[in-house]
């Protein structure tokens, strides 16, 4: 028998074979892919002549539609809106009496002002806001406002 050993001479083959298979694989992956080229197939009555007459098709529906309303007349302008109408003025403030309050001499008037759910305590002589209280009687209040002409207040007014 000779000195050399059968195992030793298969112990590259695997190495080598694996080594093959990555070269190949790497050369598939690298290797550019020739492009398939897609032949379009025509008719003979899909030529120029009858593209161009299906394009003038076309053109001619569109026609009615710039002779009803041509692109550069007058009446393509937008239409003018009208200007909001100015917010209307707020209504004026007014002092109405609730109640009144004490006995002779000692009353309280108790009012409201309009759009305010808020009562107000004020006795002859008393100021709310632009109302100057004159005189408080029985079942009456004499304001004045502005310093204005003396209007009489009852209740429920």
């Amino acid at each position: 028998m000779s000195g050399r050993n059968p195992t030793s001479q298969l112990g590259n083959l695997p190495g080598i074979l694996i080594f093959a298979g990555f070269c190949g694989l790497a050369a598939w992956i690298w290797v550019p892919n020739t492009p398939q080229t897609v032949t379009q197939t025509r008719t003979p009555t899909d030529t120029v002549g009858s593209r161009v007459a299906g394009g003038v098709q076309q053109l001619s529906e569109l026609i009615p539609v710039t002779t009803e309303r041509p692109l550069f007349h007058a009446t393509r302008r937008p239409v003018q809106v009208a200007a909001p109408a100015p917010a209307p003025a707020a209504p004026e403030r007014t002092l109405s009496l609730v109640g009144i309050l004490g006995e002779d001499g000692t009353q309280i008037a108790l009012v409201r002002i309009s759009g305010s759910s808020e009562l107000y305590r004020v006795d002859a002589g008393g100021q709310l806001g632009p109302w100057t209280i004159l005189a408080i009687g029985d079942s009456f209040v004499q304001v004045s406002k502005d310093d204005g002409d003396p209007i009489l207040l009852t209740i429920g007014e």
